[in-house]
């Protein structure tokens, strides 16, 4: 696996290869057990405590530290193609520093490259600098650990 993280102003992109093809790295977005076992940054864990998988359809997500302290995130997502593109909306609950109390918006796009798949992901709307640098870390750390999960390896 590889992963580059570039900074815009509003926005984090992240993008990565893995050697898997799209289809299972499309369904580590789509599983909530699969979730479950990668989403979040370095030194977190997710509990999917929501997921209506469709257009419109809500998510809701409790990540939990090492160190016990818990946020919650949500959003609806706008758009589903399968093995290729997911589009849903990210608020923040109680970090209402990290969304400004309004929904920002992910896009992860997946595409067939070398042997592998290239996910692509672009988080926009980002309210502040905080946010910006929070998020890019959350990402960037949280890609190794799908790449793992995709290997067949236990995440540390």
């Amino acid at each position: 696996m590889s992963t580059d993280a570039v900074s815009d102003v509003d926005e984090v992109k992240v993008s990565a290869w893995y050697a898997v093809g799209v289809r299972q790295a499309f369904s580590a977005w789509t599983d909530p057990g699969k979730i479950e076992k990668w989403f979040g940054p370095k030194g977190y864990r997710a509990e999917v405590l929501e997921m209506d998988f469709r257009i419109g359809g809500r998510w809701r997500f409790k990540m939990i530290s090492q160190s016990g302290d818990v946020s919650h995130h949500r959003g609806r997502y706008l758009a589903i193609e399968a093995d290729k593109l997911l589009s849903f909306t990210w608020e923040s609950e109680e970090e209402s520093d990290l969304t400004g109390g309004r929904e920002t918006r992910v896009r992860v796009n997946f595409c067939a490259e070398a042997g592998g798949s290239r996910m692509t992901l672009v988080h926009e709307r980002l309210p502040t600098l905080q946010a910006k640098q929070a998020l890019e870390f959350g990402w960037s750390s949280g890609m190794p650990k799908l790449g793992r999960l995709l290997e067949g390896k236990r995440d540390d």
